[in-house]
């Protein structure tokens, strides 16, 4: 079975990265964690004082995001199944998809921020738009209730 994990290092992306790591999965199951440099993300630099660092900025962000799917990996390495990590540039949602289908994963795991409302319809969500789109099953983690029981 190979099993995709998206983290983006935020409290909700390790709620999934721990979720798969509690789990046993079949012996030989590949685990493989994604994480997305967006684009959009380091756009509000392209302009004013900073532009002219701006691939220096983005291999920070890059090391940054490596680092991250690499402790996740790590998280989620054990004996009888294989952890990788592997970092796309480019919109989060769709580049999950991508490396989903070109890896040939099984199940895509990922967090969700549980916006609602207004905030989801301006901002979108990645969870919904992978759900949605990919061709494997798709599990969404939400992190648990701070007062639940």
């Amino acid at each position: 079975m190979k099993i995709l994990i998206a983290t983006d290092g935020s409290i909700y992306s390790d709620v999934a990265v721990k979720s798969v790591a509690e789990r046993e999965w079949p012996t030989g199951s590949e685990l493989r964690v994604v994480s997305i440099l967006e684009h959009s993300s380091l756009e509000s630099i392209t302009a004013g004082e900073y532009a002219f660092k701006l691939d220096e900025i983005r291999e920070e962000v890059r090391q940054m995001i490596k680092q991250i799917a690499s402790s996740a990996a790590d998280t989620l390495s054990r004996p009888s199944c294989s952890a990788s990590y592997v970092v796309r540039e480019g919109l989060v949602a769709q580049e999950i998809l991508e490396e989903a289908k070109k890896w040939g994963a099984d199940l895509i795991v990922v967090g969700t921020h549980s916006r609602k409302g207004l905030s989801r319809f301006l901002l979108g969500s990645v969870a919904q738009k992978v759900a949605i789109h990919a061709n494997c099953s798709v599990e969404i983690v939400r992190k648990p209730q701070e007062n639940a029981a």
